[in-house]
């Protein structure tokens, strides 16, 4: 008499020992994996504003460098905060990818030489071009949304200075009506730029 079959309750507990999972079943454990990479984050510290833990796997160690670089500076210019952690994150990972698109551009050039049925070779397109293009578009449009260029910044900031239905991101409005002591502000651009405490467009803190 052959061994009884375990239900399939306990092949499950059991990791389906001496069978393949599922299609089904496989989709599901790695759904999981996945929640549990945002549920762990923020993964560094107690600090909201921490780097999610799905960057932290060392594949993705430069995307990790991008975040500590400008997590911080947005956040000063409160333009971040810790509803934005997984769109900055992805914005992270395609300014890393743009950055390894490019290096592979740089070291093997915008073509590479292919050989043929008949044994000939001929130039085809290095497909880190496609991808490196593929990031630019991602970077530009999550660029727009942080302030990441001097002209996005300048309208976000604009608008968080005016007050217009409290601040961004959860961040305190200005007030709309400046105290009898404050000190009288310039207009236009140059006032603009001296309400807020940040560098120029371009430098490094």
């Amino acid at each position: 008499m052959g061994r009884r079959r375990d239900p399939p309750e306990l092949q499950a507990a059991k990791a389906y020992p001496g069978k393949r999972r599922s299609k089904t079943d496989r989709q599901i454990a790695d759904a999981e994996s996945l929640a549990l990479l945002l549920a762990a984050a923020p993964a560094e510290s107690d600090d909201t504003l921490a780097p999610p833990a799905l960057l932290n796997d060392g594949r993705l160690l430069p995307a990790l460098t991008i975040w500590r670089e400008y997590a911080p500076r947005l956040a000063k210019l409160n333009l971040f905060a810790p509803l934005d952690r997984h769109s900055f994150a992805i914005f992270c990972v395609y300014y890393a990818d743009f950055v390894a698109a490019q290096a592979d551009i740089n070291k093997n050039g915008f073509s590479r030489l292919v050989k043929t049925v008949s044994g000939d070779r001929m130039p085809r397109n290095n497909p880190a071009v496609d991808r490196r293009d593929t990031a630019v578009k991602f970077i530009l449009e999550f660029s727009k949304r942080f302030g990441l260029t001097p002209l996005d910044r300048l309208d976000l900031i604009g608008k968080q200075a005016g007050g217009l239905g409290g601040g961004l991101f959860d961040q305190p409005g200005a007030p709309k009506q400046p105290s009898k002591d404050a000190p009288q502000a310039e207009d236009g651009i140059v006032g603009l730029a001296n309400r807020f405490d940040s560098p120029p467009p371009g430098t490094y803190q």
